[in-house]
């Protein structure tokens, strides 16, 4: 466990550090009840998993970050930076790798293709992403703001989301009929002048 933090705390150095930043906390809430959890006898363990739903449940509410740590639960590698950490969902099952980076909006959990999705090291999951179902992100990927990932990534791959595109108004109906209204009033205005 402690070994696990420290790797994250060194991740949080470029962004002012961890003291400051909840996602440190976030992940350092989940780590006390993976450790909690894996107690080998219940004595230990159930005033641990207590304390780990007691620290869970305000950062769960405030942040909006469900981030389930048990047996079942996801597995997450050392060097997790949850960098703007509000509205992630990260499913039990998930497992992801070491050093990864993921920003707020994002989830990863269950889809079209059965299963959980497995996120590899070094992979970083920009804004909005949904990575859902029994895929593969490989190591040293990036996954764009906003794709929805529902197949396997190869490593050292960028994903996209489409690119938006500039169209002319005359291209789009709702452009081209306010465009002729306002010509029509202003057409309507220097007659009356």
């Amino acid at each position: 466990m402690f070994e696990n933090l420290r790797r994250d705390a060194a991740r949080y150095a470029a962004v002012g550090g961890w003291p400051s930043n909840p996602g440190f906390w976030l992940g350092a809430v989940y780590r006390f009840g993976v450790w909690g959890d894996s107690l080998p006898a219940a004595v230990l363990r159930i005033p641990v998993r207590i304390l780990y739903r007691l620290a869970r449940f305000p950062l769960r509410h405030l942040f909006n970050v469900d981030l389930w740590a048990s047996r079942s639960g996801s597995k997450i590698g050392a060097g997790l930076c949850l960098i703007h950490p509000n509205n992630i969902v990260i499913g039990s099952g998930v497992e992801i790798g070491t050093d990864c980076l993921i920003f707020h909006e994002v989830t990863l959990g269950t889809g079209p293709v059965p299963g959980f999705p497995k996120i590899g090291n070094h992979v970083d999951i920009y804004v909005g992403a949904r990575i859902l179902g029994g895929v593969t992100v490989g190591d040293n990927s990036m996954i764009g703001a906003n794709c929805v990932v529902t197949g396997n990534v190869p490593s050292g791959s960028v994903v996209l989301a489409a690119p938006s595109q500039v169209i002319p108004q005359t291209l789009s109906p709702v452009a081209s009929r306010a465009a002729a209204q306002k010509q029509g009033q202003t057409a309507a205005a220097h007659e009356r002048s």
